[in-house]
């Protein structure tokens, strides 16, 4: 009875999983936002820590940048001193290079306070993640263990930290080499580089309930493989706003309930893995 229960059950919501397209995985982020913003507002205690923490490094970040620009350019080449033509040739040179490097600093300082966030933020966004499944679905999480908190905050984090380095040994080269065929190289860089991050995304935001069920990235993939039009649809919407400075800080809390949502209705609720091994 209970695997015709089940049958039954894989029956009635595997339409609902296989009529999920494009578009339909593109209004997940904007779900999630309504669900996180909306509908229950008591979850400012998992999603405020790290926007706060983003927020005061973005200020830190920024104000070395406008405080210290000025003598990293004068590190690089001294400005020029003298009332000649040629040293008001150069002045003008000294500035512009002032004016891009000060440039250069904070999208660097920009895009390194992205990527440690997401570090920093991941112990937070994976309990936003489990409060909006069992939200969903009514099912409690495991008791809480002191051990089984440090050991899934490490796991987490180590996670995080090993997707930004596959990020980064992918797009880095990939980027450099676009520039040894000057048209041909940046049309297939920003090609790639769109698909590619938008799916990162994608197979990023549904982590957390992945991961409470121990599925391995050879599952993932899987999902994204056999998912990939939903999925690269709710890949592309949370890229739109990621990449919108400070907007992204309030809209990552959306991508992760958008991304838990989507779990949910393409893989069912499942069955979490045990929080500890049974004897």
């Amino acid at each position: 009875m209970a695997d015709l229960r089940k049958l039954a059950k894989g029956a009635v919501t595997a339409p609902k999983r296989l009529g999920i397209g494009f578009f339909s995985g593109l209004r997940y982020p904007f779900r999630g936002m309504r669900f996180v913003y909306g509908k229950h507002p008591g979850l400012v205690r998992f999603w405020l820590p790290p926007i706060v923490i983003t927020g005061v490094m973005l200020v830190l970040v920024f104000g070395a940048v406008f405080h210290y620009h000025d003598a990293v350019t004068d590190w690089i080449w001294t400005a020029p001193a003298g009332d000649s033509f040629w040293a008001s040739v150069a002045r003008f040179f000294h500035g512009l290079l002032d004016v891009l490097l000060g440039l250069l600093l904070a999208v660097g300082g920009l895009l390194a306070v992205m990527l440690s966030t997401s570090v920093l933020a991941a112990p937070f966004n994976d309990a936003l993640s489990a409060e909006v499944e069992r939200l969903m679905t009514g099912a409690d999480g495991p008791p809480f263990r002191f051990a089984t908190m440090m050991r899934d905050l490490l796991r987490t984090v180590g996670m995080e930290l090993v997707k930004l380095v596959i990020y980064l040994i992918v797009m880095v080269p990939l980027f450099v080499a676009s520039f040894a065929l000057p048209v041909a190289g940046q049309a297939v860089y920003s090609i790639f580089g769109f698909v590619f991050t938008a799916m990162y995304f994608a197979l990023d935001y549904i982590d957390w309930p992945a991961t409470r069920r121990g599925q391995g990235v050879g599952e993932r993939l899987r999902i994204g493989r056999q998912r990939f039009v939903p999925m690269f649809g709710f890949g592309t919407g949370v890229w739109l706003f990621l990449f919108i400075p400070f907007l992204n800080l309030f809209f990552m809390p959306a991508a992760v309930a958008g991304g838990t949502l989507l779990y949910l209705d393409l893989e069912g609720p499942g069955e979490p893995a045990p929080s500890e091994p049974t004897p």
